[in-house]
């Protein structure tokens, strides 16, 4: 049975959203490395993981599941030992939810999320190797919703949605910081937009 949409979804046009996805991912990738000879101490690179929650409708007889696990990876450039800039990819895996279509017919599916996002942050040392930091910004997300049985095919979006995060982070060594990261943002493929929340562990290593 096709989507409630009706519409088609060739091979090719699920293919083109994931190629530009990773080509924007290895331009953060990229552009990061390009900076790190010119700022030597002030670049860095943070890798991160955890659970993540997505608000999602739940539909009668479809699935119903907003948790997930995300993973983050981040170039950040240190403009003064408050400031910082970060460039950041993150998947934040699935969630099981629904809607409506414009006549009222329920369906179900998973929603799978992806983005890539700028901030600036302000980090401020309360203590001996402590500190908290605030991020603010703005994220690319890519939401693909995969109908489920008696439909089938997907829908894709992407979107331009606030980011904003916060996180305590304890200083190991001059290279190496751990700490634990909040992040929120939103997602969207049909008519309702839902909150996207991470919490999970992350290192940064300075260079």
């Amino acid at each position: 049975m096709p989507s409630p949409n009706a519409l088609p979804h060739s091979l090719s046009s699920h293919a083109r959203p994931r190629r530009r996805l990773a080509r924007l991912a290895a331009c953060v990738l990229s552009g990061a490395a390009a900076i790190a000879p010119a700022f030597a101490q002030d670049f860095s690179v943070v890798l991160g993981g955890g659970a993540a929650k997505g608000k999602v409708e739940c539909i009668d007889a479809f699935p119903c599941d907003e948790s997930s696990a995300f993973w983050k990876l981040a170039g950040a450039w240190r403009a003064t030992p408050e400031v910082e800039v970060q460039l950041s990819l993150f998947g934040a895996g699935k969630f099981d939810g629904g809607d409506t279509t414009d006549l009222g017919t329920p369906f179900g599916g998973d929603f799978k999320v992806g983005a890539v996002g700028l901030t600036a942050g302000y980090r401020w040392a309360f203590a001996p190797r402590w500190s908290a930091v605030a991020r603010l910004g703005v994220a690319a997300v890519r939401t693909r919703f995969h109908y489920a049985a008696p439909f089938d095919g997907s829908k894709s979006k992407t979107l331009a949605e606030p980011l904003g995060g916060i996180g305590i982070g304890y200083e190991i060594s001059p290279q190496w910081r751990v700490g634990i990261d909040y992040d929120e943002t939103r997602f969207k493929v049909h008519k309702e937009r839902g909150a996207l929340r991470m919490l999970g562990v992350a290192a940064q290593y300075s260079f």
